[in-house]
């Protein structure tokens, strides 16, 4: 009793910011910067029927299952062993799927800090996205507590300082009168409602998913029924503050035509310190963004690395992604990782447009999110009656009603996302919609086809 109760050491303002750290991703701040002051009503409306839900719903599950399995878990719980597997698949897929995206940024961040114009250099900027990856991947050999280092600091330094910076030189540059290129008023508040229009809402729903790392940790939380609402609703406050802000800041500067989904970042940074005479700054500021997205970068890699080499274990994938070196870490599985974010990166090279390719791999990883939110959603309303007399921790609030209205609304939300996913954005300009469709379509029945192909072969 006395070891359980040192666990529980993580107090409101400690689940608060593992939420942030685990949610905010500068990488995402350009896809809605596009969309003008319309971002506001987008970012919202996700937070309502998204980010909200999901987090309520992981909490719940969690502390009805504390147990090791995460995700597959909760599904094999709900839907059978099959289900659990897909769900599984879902999280490692997605997250190898969206290397190249996070890779992009950072070597954009990297042409900043060093090489400005490396970044219109599509060969350039391929072989330090291969630097980056395959030194992230090798550095996840050290183990746990390197690679846990790594991500404290560039949490703290690389994502949240420069977010807030950016904020505030947002509101510096509107009272100092500058001219803003976003229209603040009710009629650009509300989108067009069409398809081409709404279609980055996708975008979005993937920037804000990740609140389940804090569910994770429901055994380590000091009284979990009070702490944990108001964690999550400190950390939607923030994250929703950090989002909106740092979306509308870089909206301020970079006009919507020339805005990059990859380097759009740093051209917000560009634009606030050149008017301010503090060019000087945006080479440390670069620095800093980079160091984070390699430690966002080396988490998950190693995160979902980890989750395939024990269903390995339990035989639901080939015994040799099971290997593990004298540091505990899944060094076959990493290296499968980096070979297959290796053959995605080449994308940019194929690609007309770095924002296209960007974009694509995007909606990609949007869409798998996505649906393996629709099992966890899924799972959550039919646990709640299958283990109704099983003791728990957290419940959502509004008992069943609240239940079925939380996660019935987010299910209908998600399966919108996965359709918006086949259209493409109106602010990209992409001529050749069949590709783009194609493209997308294919990258789904991959997607679907082999965990179906891999778990019949292993049953």
């Amino acid at each position: 009793m006395k070891n359980n109760g040192q666990k529980k050491v993580l107090s409101t303002l400690a689940l608060t910011m593992i939420s942030i750290a685990g949610i905010v991703n500068l990488r995402n701040l350009p896809i809605m910067a596009g969309v003008g002051f319309s971002a506001l009503f987008f970012y919202i409306l996700a937070a309502l029927f998204f980010l909200l839900p999901s987090a309520f719903v992981c909490a719940e599950l969690a502390s009805l299952f504390p147990e090791a399995g995460g995700l597959y878990l909760w599904v094999e719980k709900a839907f059978g062993a099959k289900a659990g597997f897909f769900a599984i698949w879902s999280e490692w897929f997605n997250n190898v799927i969206g290397v190249p995206a996070t890779l992009s940024f950072i070597a954009a961040a990297v042409a900043y800090s060093f090489i400005p114009h490396l970044s219109h250099h599509k060969v350039a900027m391929f072989l330090v996205m291969l630097v980056i990856l395959w030194g992230s991947t090798l550095f996840n050999f050290l183990g746990i507590k390197a690679s846990s280092r790594l991500n404290i600091i560039g949490a703290l330094f690389g994502s949240i300082l420069p977010t807030l910076i950016i904020t505030i030189l947002g509101f510096v540059w509107i009272y100092s009168g500058h001219i803003a290129q976003i229209s603040f008023s009710w009629h650009a508040l509300v989108p067009k409602w069409h398809f081409a229009n709404v279609a980055f809402f996708i975008g979005v729903l993937s920037g804000y998913s990740g609140m389940q790392i804090t569910a994770f940790h429901i055994q380590n939380v000091k009284n979990p029924k009070y702490t944990f609402p108001r964690a999550i609703f400190f950390a939607t406050i923030l994250i929703l503050a950090i989002t909106i802000f740092g979306s509308l800041a870089i909206g301020l500067v970079v006009p919507s035509q020339k805005l990059s989904l990859v380097s759009g970042v740093m051209d917000g940074f560009l634009g606030f310190f050149t008017a301010f005479h503090m060019t000087w700054a945006l080479y440390i500021l670069a620095g800093l963004i980079a160091i984070s997205g390699i430690s966002t970068l080396s988490a998950w890699l190693l995160a979902p690395a980890r989750g395939l080499s024990v269903a390995a274990r339990d035989g639901h994938f080939p015994r040799w992604c099971a290997h593990e070196n004298s540091r505990g870490m899944p060094t076959n599985i990493l290296v499968l990782q980096a070979l297959i974010g290796t053959a995605l990166a080449s994308l940019f090279l194929f690609i007309p447009s770095l924002s296209e390719a960007f974009w694509l791999l995007v909606v990609l990883t949007s869409q798998f999110t996505l649906v393996m939110y629709l099992l966890v959603f899924s799972a959550a309303i039919k646990l709640r009656y299958k283990y109704s007399k099983r003791p728990n921790l957290f419940c959502m609030p509004g008992g069943n009603l609240g239940l079925w209205v939380i996660a019935g609304s987010s299910i209908i939300v998600c399966s919108l996302g996965v359709i918006l996913g086949y259209v493409p954005p109106k602010n990209l300009h992409i001529h050749k919609v069949f590709d783009y469709e194609f493209i997308v379509l294919s990258g789904n029945l991959l997607y679907v086809l082999l965990p179906l192909l891999i778990y019949r072969k292993r049953s």
